[in-house]
């Protein structure tokens, strides 16, 4: 089988370039990297959010629908259900605080090079094509009422 996947070294290799008009390079400190490699904890913090308030209702729906012949069942479920609405709540709001961290260090990293003044002033210049039925309407005469 080894010598069935050998490649072939006299095949040239076909390289398609399309050209870009530019290209912005960002220089990052290792603190912003690492920040970047970690990410945040937000994307957990959501998902044990949703699992433990899910928790939470259902054993909420449980305790409202349902009769139960022992004590010590209907406690477990009421302190699932405490439990997990104020941990997921507060999972929630931790989520909610930390979510834009990442987002604000690529913000503040893209903001180290100025927009480029000419191609802020081109796209400034140019002007709006009028809409289609505009021009249709232009040129028809209008009813007299």
């Amino acid at each position: 089988m080894a010598s069935n996947s050998k490649l072939d070294d006299s095949v040239a290799l076909v390289v398609r370039r399309g050209r870009v008009e530019s290209v912005d390079l960002y220089e990052i400190k290792d603190t912003e990297l690492d920040a970047l490699e970690k990410g945040t904890p937000a994307e957990l913090q959501l998902n044990f959010a949703i699992f433990l308030l899910s928790l939470a209702f259902g054993a909420i729906t449980s305790l409202v629908t349902t009769t139960f012949p022992s004590k010590s069942v209907e406690t477990t479920f009421i302190v699932v259900s405490v439990v997990g609405v104020l941990l997921g709540a507060y999972l929630m709001v931790a989520w909610w605080r930390t979510r834009s961290e990442v987002r604000e260090l690529c913000k503040r990293i893209r903001q180290r090079i100025p927009p480029d003044a000419g191609a802020v002033l081109d796209e400034e210049e140019e002007p709006d094509p009028p809409a289609p039925n505009a021009q249709a309407a232009e040129s028809e005469p209008q009813p007299q009422g």
